[in-house]
Order: C-alpha cells, then sequence, then structure tokens
C-alpha cells in the first residue's frame, strides 16, 4: 500500500491517515518508487517493477493509467517528464519511455555503456521540456546523460569518485539543480555528496572534477549518504542525510572566476 497523510494541528505532533492506495507488489520483496505531479489533479506514479507500474490520482484514487509491459525488471526509479510523459528506469540499465495518451508498448533504451551488474539511477532535470535531459548514475560511478527523443539518446558521459569499497546501491541518488543550468549532486557512495557541472561533459567518459564535495557527514564515523535534495528556491542550497541519523542544510560557493 502507499500510505498518504497530512499534518494535524491539534496536537502539532501527530501526522493522520487519510488514505492509502493498494499496489500489486504482493510478496515482492523490493520498494516500489513513486514520483508525483499536479499538473492536472495530484498524480502519482508508482510502482516495484515494470509490469505493476501505474498512476493513481490521489484523491480519487482512480487509475489514471498502468504500464503495459509484461516485464518483471525491477525498477530503480521514476519520474514524470510532463503532464503526459514519465521515464522508467531499470535497476539493470533500461530505460522505458511512458506515454499517458497511448496504451501501446512502452518505448526501452538500453543506457550506454550498462554493464552486468551495476544497478543503475536516473533522474530528470527541472528545466523547459524542449532541453530536458535525464542523468543515468550507475554503482560503479558511471553517469550518462540521455535525450530519451533523440535516435541517439547519449548526450554525454563521465565518471565520479568512487570510493574503493565501491557502493552497494542502496542509496545511490542523482538530482539535477532547478535553479542552476547544467548542475547535479551525487550521492550514496559514501559521507559525501558531490556537486557537477555537466556542461564541459563529452563522451569520453572521462573521470569529472566535481565543483564542490560536501564532507560534513563524514566527521566522527564513516556513515554514507543516504539521500539528498535540493532547495526549490535557493540555487545553491542542499539537504542531505545520513546512515548516522545526521540532516544537514548547506550551502555550497563557487570559487571566483570558475
Amino acid at each position: 500500500y502507499l500510505f498518504y497523510s497530512c499534518f494535524s494541528l491539534f496536537p502539532p505532533d501527530v501526522i493522520q491517515s487519510v488514505g492509502a492506495i493498494s499496489t500489486e507488489n504482493g510478496t515482492d520483496e523490493s520498494w516500489a518508487k513513486i514520483a508525483t505531479i499536479s499538473a492536472r489533479a495530484p498524480w502519482v506514479l508508482h510502482g516495484s517493477r515494470l509490469s505493476s507500474t501505474r498512476i493513481t490520482e490521489v484523491e480519487s484514487q482512480k487509475e489514471v493509467y498502468r504500464a503495459a509491459s509484461s516485464s518483471s525488471e525491477e525498477l530503480s526509479s521514476l519520474a514524470f517528464l510532463d503532464a503526459n510523459t514519465a521515464v522508467l528506469c531499470c535497476a539493470a540499465g533500461r530505460l522505458c519511455v511512458a506515454d499517458i495518451r497511448q496504451r501501446g508498448p512502452l518505448q526501452a533504451l538500453l543506457i550506454p555503456s550498462a554493464q552486468f551488474g551495476r544497478c543503475w539511477r536516473a533522474a530528470a532535470a527541472c528545466c523547459e521540456p524542449s532541453s530536458r535531459p535525464i542523468a543515468c548514475l550507475s554503482s560503479a560511478g558511471q553517469l550518462v546523460l540521455m535525450d530519451v527523443r533523440k535516435t541517439s539518446p547519449c548526450l554525454a558521459s563521465a565518471r565520479c569518485e568512487v570510493p574503493p569499497s565501491g557502493s552497494s546501491a542502496e542509496f545511490l541518488c542523482v538530482s539535477w539543480a532547478p535553479a542552476l543550468e547544467g548542475c547535479l549532486a551525487v550521492s550514496g557512495f559514501d559521507g559525501a555528496v558531490h556537486v557537477y557541472d555537466t556542461r564541459s561533459w563529452d563522451g569520453s567518459g572521462a573521470e569529472a572534477r566535481p565543483l564542490f564535495v560536501h564532507r560534513g557527514h563524514a566527521f566522527g564515523g564513516r556513515p554514507t549518504v543516504t539521500a539528498h535534495a535540493w532547495h526549490p528556491q535557493k540555487p545553491r542550497t542542499l539537504l542531505s542525510a545520513a546512515t548516522d541519523g545526521s540532516l544537514h542544510i548547506w550551502d555550497w560557493v563557487q570559487p571566483p572566476g570558475s
């Protein structure tokens, strides 16, 4: 089930459940992924595998869309591109594009350089649809920028810093800055959050140098950053959380002349 709730005013520390949306996970051990949009009525895109992916209207719980797929591939991330289109990222390295207006098969694209045994995550940029890239991150530190509307969808590729111990892929997270052109953040490999400028990337897959690295969670132990998010109005402010229970709200400053 997907539960949604609202904050009760009396008392202020109580969250009251106001509804639940039934899912089709059954005994599936993988967690459902979700994404939301409110271009029309509030919708939630949810599913743990391609075959279970649906869009449900939150208030009425009416099913708006069901993916036309029998594949049991595990999903790692979901995102709306606009009011009619969503992208589904499979953990094994495949992107599927869903057009809500059509009931036909999903458009599928293999992420370039996807390798067996690697886990992938994807994130859509918060920008105009005409220039909306998809950022794909693997557990090996590969970063690929894709345009799902093009025949040759790969726009650029790079490698980010990965600790020698590698990553379990459980907490991999990549996100585009909503108010900074070409900037994205990566976390989940260790106790740091890396910020990159993708505008200089090409197709060579060379190692990318970060603009800024937040290592605040790493002091006093070896936690792993579990998630991060950009502030929607403050361009250089991010929030990040780690396995030691810490939650940071921080700014990054670009060096003069860069």
